[in-house]
């Protein structure tokens, strides 16, 4: 399926870079037009129709969510640009379908035009967008749903229900109660900071395990816990007093 894309930014440099980059790496991605905040988006949205959006966070004295909002539950997939690595950008990592950080990575930018490619075949549901909603401006807030991001689309997971997750390079695992573990494409990292940091506790370099479902503690020299589906995971000697201060507190 072919994408129609716009580029909403303020900045002029950042919509040649990426318009240039689509162009020339991409020729089955249409560029229909480029617009520079809020207002002038809605416009080009409206007229041209496309089903998907590279948008940048901050516009001016707006934000692209403001645009989000305006749009309704009827909008294209949305690809996010922005040069600030904050909080905006956690909040958005399993509401989004993909961010860039600029100056936009060539390698970045086919790898998220592939899942605009997917996601265009299976429509995603306004869930997603209304989870990034309400994500945003929110730091301290705890979110009870996260959508998780599979080769096979997304997964919605209850915060509450999330036992543990085991990062392998670019990919984490997520074990939940009663359900399979499930596979998604975000690394340890990036869970780490969207997830409360009252209820999760990093135990090891590749484990974050949620403090309620800790079912034992295995003596040794980092230990291990043994998880409420019955997982066994290695506890690391240097975050072995974390997880003791932790579990003092419970």
């Amino acid at each position: 399926m072919d994408l129609r894309a716009v580029i909403i930014d303020d900045e002029e440099d950042a919509r040649k870079a990426l318009s240039s980059l689509i162009l020339q790496d991409h020729p089955y991605v249409r560029l229909l037009g480029m617009a520079d905040g809020v207002p002038s988006g809605l416009e080009l949205i409206s007229k041209l129709a496309p089903n998907l959006l590279f948008l940048d966070v901050e516009l001016r004295t707006t934000t692209g969510f403001e645009l989000l909002e305006a749009l309704g539950e009827k909008r294209p997939h949305v690809i996010f640009t922005t040069a600030h690595e904050g909080y905006a950008v956690k909040a958005i990592r399993f509401s989004a379908l993909d961010f860039l950080l600029k100056p936009v990575d060539p390698a970045e930018l086919h790898v998220a035009i592939n899942k605009a490619m997917d996601a265009a075949e299976i429509r995603q549901t306004p869930q997603q967008f209304l989870s990034l909603l309400q994500n945003f401006g929110q730091e301290r807030a705890v979110k009870k749903r996260l959508a998780l991001p599979t080769l096979d689309g997304l997964v919605m997971a209850d915060v509450s229900d999330i036992l543990y997750c085991q990062g392998d390079g670019h990919y984490t695992t997520i074990g939940q109660l009663d359900r399979k573990p499930v596979v998604i494409s975000r690394n340890l990292g990036q869970l780490e900071d969207l997830l409360p940091h009252d209820d999760f506790v990093r135990i090891h370099h590749s484990h974050l395990v949620a403090v309620k479902h800790i079912i034992k503690y295995v003596r040794g020299e980092g230990g291990e816990v043994v998880m409420a589906d019955g997982a066994n995971l290695a506890v690391s000697k240097r975050k072995k007093q974390d997880l003791m201060d932790r579990l003092a507190r419970v």
